[in-house]
């Protein structure tokens, strides 16, 4: 199921659902200034530098967007080279060899659901932290 684009696309939506929801929970709707910084556009007189701050937080909406993609294609990309592997080596050995390899896809497989779970952890954790001066609050 896995070797399907539409599970793996969708467990990386799943993923980004979480990821903001953890933010959400961690700074309340402040949360939403990190991607959309009209605080730093209201003091662009005394810091020109906010304007800087707010085309950053855009940047910010495009690297969630890449997130889901990130996670979906990383995912699928591996699984479903595994299974062609899988399927080419049936047809060009005998049994023996593919055995081999269903074991190292079983490895490989269990290996990419440790980085999907890391990656998720380490995205939340930097959803959680603070950003900018709205980090003092909590």
């Amino acid at each position: 199921a896995a070797t399907d684009l539409n599970l793996t696309l969708g467990l990386g939506l799943l993923a980004f659902v979480a990821i903001q929801y953890f933010g959400v929970r961690a700074h309340g709707v402040s949360y939403f200034t990190r991607f959309i910084n009209t605080p730093a556009l209201a003091n662009v007189a005394k810091r020109p530098m906010g304007a800087m701050d707010f085309v950053v937080g855009l940047l910010e909406i495009i690297s969630e967007v890449a997130k889901i993609i990130s996670f979906g294609f990383r995912l699928f990309g591996n699984l479903f080279a595994g299974g062609v592997l899988l399927f080419v080596m049936s047809f060009l050995v005998s049994m023996l060899v593919p055995a081999g390899v269903y074991v190292l896809e079983l490895f490989v497989g269990l290996i990419q659901a440790f980085v999907f779970a890391m990656l998720l952890l380490v995205f939340s954790a930097i959803a959680m932290e603070g950003h900018g001066d709205h980090g003092d609050e909590h």
